[in-house]
């Protein structure tokens, strides 16, 4: 009797040992994979709504200055010495700034370099647009973002701010090689960072102390531009022809989390000339 209990109270074989955890990995690899993909997706999924936010708010940008513009066509031109209160074209000069010849290029490809289009879409290698010798370059093809932060009418500044200029609400590529520029490859998705006026970088919501009181920051500067650009194209072939439209490509490239491959978005505004209404 004693012998046949000690038969029955066993241990599991070195075989069955293995099975389970040969068992036991498998389903730990396919919990850790199926988890390593959601994540992947999640990543994908809020880089391009990041991407297209700030893609919109370049389009809704262009159509407000485009529209306020039209809009006010009727009403005389603002002086320099104009008050707030006057009615007058306050996004006459922002527009033309826009579309002024020394900041658009055309689609014709029999122009010369200087004048046309050269920027490769969608880029195999984002980093070609920041390469000044590349025909990829945003300086050639006269790249900007508008600073939809600052899209102010003429006089209606804050605290009687003078100083207001279209340069505070559109900043434009550079060569990467001037320490002032601000576009740069994209360190995580496209996107546009903001800063204090005060030149204190981040968006954290922190507070200025002037004279021991407390105000909140507002980052209405734009600090850096990653991964979004738009170029402004002239419809007319002929550049002494006043074009009737405007195109304005809104670009993006960035690298993708987990992917070797860029990712790109982009869209066309078209604009009419309202002097070709």
């Amino acid at each position: 009797m004693p012998k046949l209990i000690y038969k029955t109270k066993r241990g599991d074989t070195f075989i069955e040992v293995m099975f389970a955890f040969a068992i036991f990995s498998f389903v730990a690899i396919i919990t850790l994979a199926t988890m390593s993909v959601g994540l992947s997706t999640g990543e994908n999924s809020l880089e391009l709504t990041t991407a297209r936010n700030e893609l919109n708010a370049q389009a809704e940008a262009l159509r407000f200055i485009h529209s306020s513009y039209i809009s006010e066509l009727t009403l005389p031109e603002c002086k320099n010495n104009s008050s707030i209160q006057e009615k007058c074209q306050q996004y006459k000069g922002l527009w033309e700034d826009l579309i002024s010849d020394e900041h658009v290029v055309a689609s014709n490809a029999s122009l010369s370099a200087t004048n046309r289009l050269t920027i490769e879409y969608p880029l195999r290698i984002c980093e070609t647009a920041y390469d000044d010798s590349s025909p990829n370059s945003l300086v050639k093809n006269r790249a900007f973002v508008i600073n939809t932060r600052q899209l102010l009418a003429r006089n209606n500044l804050h605290e009687g701010n003078i100083n207001y200029s279209n340069t505070d609400a559109v900043v434009r590529a550079s060569s990467m090689s001037n320490p002032n520029n601000l576009f740069h490859p994209a360190t995580l998705n496209a996107r546009i960072i903001y800063s204090a006026s005060t030149g204190v970088d981040g968006e954290d919501g922190g507070n200025n102390s002037t004279s021991g009181v407390q105000s909140p920051v507002e980052y209405t500067r734009i600090a850096r531009v990653e991964g979004i650009w738009v170029i402004a194209v002239r419809e007319s072939t002929n550049l002494g022809a006043r074009p009737k439209y405007y195109d304005f490509y809104i670009q993006t490239c960035w690298n993708g989390s987990n992917s070797n491959t860029p990712t790109s978005l982009d869209t066309i505004v078209r604009l009419y000339n309202p002097e070709n209404i």
